[in-house]
């Protein structure tokens, strides 16, 4: 299908193009369903698109076209990143530097995407005490607690655990063997979460009870406020992947407009692609300033990328009529996975911004509000 949005600048070399559209597009059904495959994280691995050798921009081209074409890897391949960042010691906040043996042992594995990290550290942006809890002891840390939502569990390699000190000063950067490695004591591992979307990614809740994570597991130490300051900055940002699901919803809904002759439909394939592109440039521009003045803007660019990508798959929703109800379907699936978008790396600041997007909306449909409505 033609991609009538298309890249937001640096374009990804041939062997990393041919691997989404010849393995991952094709898989996307199936990774719906049954989980994604190892071997897809391997062939994208193969073509270069794993390791941390990409740009910043080819990053984002990766995340959009990966997003457009199955969510669900792409949403395995990006765990990848915090890992790597962590090993690098590329983290906001470093107060205590990792292991030089970890390092040496799992980053060129990392790096050389021969290996598959996952990481889990949504639960730092909650409040209330810590959950899980890291506590010194004498050759390392023993790590207590929940862990709701672990992604790439069953296909990954290992698995970086970010845990609170029970003060909440500092935030200890675990890496535990995933799935693929060997069990560890005191690890207790749930069935995988039934989920509206994304349930291809092997997502698991975790339960730890006294974890002993030896100092050589260790991948930094970092101060939390340090980090959640950097983290409120970059969760602030829109995310690339939901380009990427307007990209594939658009390309479907101009190939249907091709198809049947339908100038109305695309005229409104038209609207979108401006709209993204112009909500997009805006985006990565914000991003790439990264100054704490600009919140509140990057904040609404965000809330409305996400806007566009619910609007852009409904559009083929409603255009597919009763067929997109099929399971198996691209048109439903890309719809669930937009809805997904509209909660991960949620915070209070950015579920602020979408409420607000959406409590407009009457006023910009009927010109009216329903505050002064009769």
């Amino acid at each position: 299908m033609t991609d009538p949005v298309g890249p937001a600048s640096a374009n990804l070399a041939g062997p990393g193009r041919d691997v989404i559209a010849r393995v991952v597009a094709p898989g996307a059904a199936a990774a719906d369903a049954d989980g994604v495959p190892r071997e897809t994280i391997d062939a994208l691995a193969r073509a270069g698109l794993l390791g941390d050798a990409l740009s910043p921009e080819q990053q984002r081209e990766a995340a959009e076209l990966l997003a457009g074409s199955d969510a669900s890897t792409w949403f395995c391949w990006v765990q990848h990143q915090t890992p790597l960042r962590a090993l690098a010691g590329q983290l906001p906040g470093q107060q205590v530097e990792g292991s030089p043996a970890l390092r040496e042992h799992l980053l060129p594995d990392l790096r050389a995407g021969r290996q598959l990290a996952a990481v889990a550290f949504a639960h730092l942006r909650r409040p209330g005490a810590p959950n899980p809890v890291a506590t010194r002891v004498g050759d390392g840390w023993l790590i207590d607690g929940t862990l709701d939502w672990v992604t790439s569990w069953d296909i990954a390699d290992v698995v970086l655990v970010m845990a609170s000190d029970a003060a909440g000063g500092q935030v200890v950067c675990a890496f535990l063997p995933g799935g693929r490695g060997r069990p560890t004591p005191g690890l207790d591992i749930g069935e995988p979460l039934g989920l509206l979307a994304m349930s291809g990614t092997h997502t698991r809740p975790l339960r730890l009870e006294r974890v002993h994570v030896p100092d050589e597991q260790v991948g930094a130490v970092l101060d939390r406020r340090t980090w959640a300051a950097a983290d409120a900055r970059r969760s602030a940002d829109a995310n690339p992947a939901a380009f990427g699901l307007v990209r594939g919803a658009l390309a479907e809904l101009s190939g249907l407009a091709e198809t049947r002759a339908d100038e109305a439909l695309a005229g409104l394939v038209g609207d979108l692609v401006t709209e993204c592109r112009s909500s997009r440039a805006a985006a990565y521009a914000l991003a790439a300033a990264d100054r704490e003045e600009d919140i509140e803007t990057r904040l609404a660019v965000r809330a409305a990328s996400l806007d566009l990508a619910m609007r852009a798959t409904q559009a083929v929703v409603v255009a597919r009529a009763g067929g997109a109800m099929r399971r198996g379907c691209a048109a439903q699936r890309r719809l669930r996975e937009a809805a997904f978008l509209l909660v991960q790396a949620q915070t209070a600041a950015t579920r602020g911004a979408s409420l607000r997007l959406l409590a407009r909306r009457p006023e910009a449909v009927t010109g009216t509000s329903s505050r002064t409505r009769d």
